[in-house]
């Protein structure tokens, strides 16, 4: 079987947003800086991972008024992109995993047929402090990429980059599901001028985080709800904070008087099985050869999906069948953020518009604020300032053609 290439041109698209959040210096401490984006590498590695290039951007570097903070990263993750992707299967991995053949007898395998392909979709997220960048809008077509500069307004005091990346794997045969996971982050200060030396980061030892994950249907998600009938409407992985709970100011715990500040992720996702069919796509008009692909037999039941916590640049707390995170720590005094991470299945955008549900796996965050300890002097306009930050969008044009069968 053949897959024709498919083509992707990701366009850089700049986006101003209002976003509200605690300062982390004396309210208009800010710095101008440029974020770049580097364009990120493809490495087999045969697995799930993700891996910050050290020589962009390493942990404790000081960035000044009008720097560059310029990040990269490598990664193997099973993308499906309809558009191509330096991935395992280039792009179509759900595709490859579908149609992958059992071994021969031959080949040793006496007692058990087995299959060559395990890895199924798999997707990765980048967070800078209480951003969402998504996949970056790295063109997954190409190793050569788009260097993308983003101006923007740090606060003084320290801040995290953090790209995290889930992939739903089966085992030889093709009947199990797990999901294995990869996470890498780095922690930089921003001042005034590149040449200070950054105060300590003072973890707050006595200080905790109760977190809670609470799954309602689609249609009560208090700002990203939809209705799950409505096929337009893409049912996907959503996650938001509950709004009450987005931004918490903390005294600052200490020896046998913990302080814990309780959170709650509001989200919704496929949790089922996966079923999968065959799917005729289309027919040739002049050769008639016929194009098939692997699709989701049902819409609404899109196979599983998993959750993580992070708190600021520690490691990923995941919920497991028999495990349920609770509790964090990981607080430090001043500024922190804390994301909810859901990874799940769902129809991919492009093969909807085109009435066939091809399955991917796509993720959605939500992001907390918590100030520990005494507050930044206030120049009148509160603990939440309004900052303006230009995020990485995306548009795309393609031209896609699919398996031959």
């Amino acid at each position: 079987m053949n897959k024709k290439g498919l083509i992707l041109i990701f366009l850089f698209v700049v986006s101003t947003v209002g976003f509200v959040a605690f300062s982390n210096a004396a309210t208009d401490d800010k710095v101008d800086v440029t974020i770049n984006y580097v364009p990120s590498a493809y490495i087999d590695m045969g697995y799930c991972w993700v891996e910050f290039d050290e020589r962009f951007l390493d942990d404790n570097t000081v960035y000044g008024e009008n720097d560059v903070i310029s990040f990269s990263f490598s990664y193997d993750v099973a993308i499906e992109a309809w558009a191509g992707a330096v991935a395992p299967g280039n792009g179509f991995q759900p595709s490859y995993w579908f149609y992958d053949p059992q071994n021969d007898w031959d080949a040793g395998y006496n007692e058990t047929v087995l299959y060559n392909t395990t890895r199924f979709a798999g997707y990765m997220d980048v967070i800078l402090d209480g951003y969402d960048l998504g996949m970056s809008n790295f063109d997954v077509g190409s190793d050569g990429g788009t260097y993308q500069e983003i101006p923007i307004q740090l606060d003084v005091g320290w801040h995290y980059l953090t790209i995290t990346a889930a992939e739903l794997v089966s085992d030889g045969n093709h009947t199990e599901w797990l999901w294995e996971y990869s996470h890498d982050s780095k922690k930089f200060y921003v001042a005034e001028t590149s040449d200070v030396i950054p105060p300590l980061s003072v973890r707050a030892y006595y200080n905790e985080v109760g977190v809670t994950a609470n799954k309602l249907a689609s249609k009560d998600l208090p700002s990203q709800g939809y209705n799950i009938t409505d096929w337009l409407d893409n049912p996907r992985p959503v996650a938001e904070a509950k709004l009450d709970t987005q931004y918490s100011i903390a005294e600052e715990g200490i020896e046998g008087a913990v302080v814990t500040t309780d959170i709650e992720a509001n989200f919704n996702a496929s949790d089922t099985n996966l079923n999968l069919v065959d799917f005729y796509y289309w027919t040739h008009p002049t050769t008639l050869v016929e194009y098939w692909d692997v699709a989701l037999d049902n819409i609404y039941e899109m196979g599983p999906m998993t959750y993580m916590w992070i708190v600021n640049n520690e490691e990923l707390d995941i919920a497991t069948d028999t495990y349920e995170p609770e509790t964090l720590t990981g607080l430090n005094i001043g500024q922190n953020y804390v994301y909810f991470i859901v990874f799940g299945t769902a129809a991919d955008d492009i093969a909807l518009d085109d009435g066939i549900a091809v399955p991917r796996v796509v993720a959605d965050v939500a992001i907390f604020n918590i100030w520990v300890g005494e507050l930044p002097e206030s120049t009148g306009l509160g603990f939440g300032i309004f900052i303006s930050v230009s995020i990485l969008g995306l548009a795309a044009a393609l031209y896609f053609v699919r398996r031959r069968k």
